[in-house]
């Protein structure tokens, strides 16, 4: 049952909640009711670039996929744990954000090379935290 509500119902809020930039959206319906915020009260802005970087990306061309965390929860890193400058072949879970018991993948979602670590192992992350950036 809180599989299902998960998949049918907290998901696409949580997707429409992120790609909005909203900063608090609360749903009530029947016996269902879900709040989500976000931390600090603000919409996520944009990072200045970093040195070797402009306003369009890294000095190379390329534009970094950043993988974000689809839940609230603990990021805890597989084993070996994956590190900066790592060339990543294929499909490869690189972390597992754990909330409410259950463990939710972060794979890599193709090969690349994992260009940036944006948190440590036990960390607790919120919806939408950048985890992993990869050049592809």
């Amino acid at each position: 049952m809180f599989d299902e509500t998960i998949a049918r119902r907290v998901r696409p809020l949580a997707e429409a909640f992120r790609d909005a930039a909203l900063v608090r959206l609360t749903v009530h319906e029947d016996d269902f009711e879900l709040e989500f915020r976000r931390a600090g009260g603000a919409a996520p802005v944009a990072a200045a670039p970093a040195a070797g970087e402009t306003a369009t990306g890294p000095a190379n061309g390329s534009v970094p996929e950043v993988l974000t965390s689809d839940v609230v929860g603990i990021v805890r890193f597989m084993r070996p744990a994956a590190v900066e400058g790592q060339r990543l072949d294929g499909d490869r879970d690189l972390a597992f954000v754990e909330a409410l018991g259950i463990r939710n993948p972060v794979r890599s979602r193709g090969s690349g090379t994992l260009s940036a670590v944006f948190v440590t192992d036990g960390q607790p992350v919120e919806y939408g935290q950048p985890l992993f950036a990869i050049e592809r």
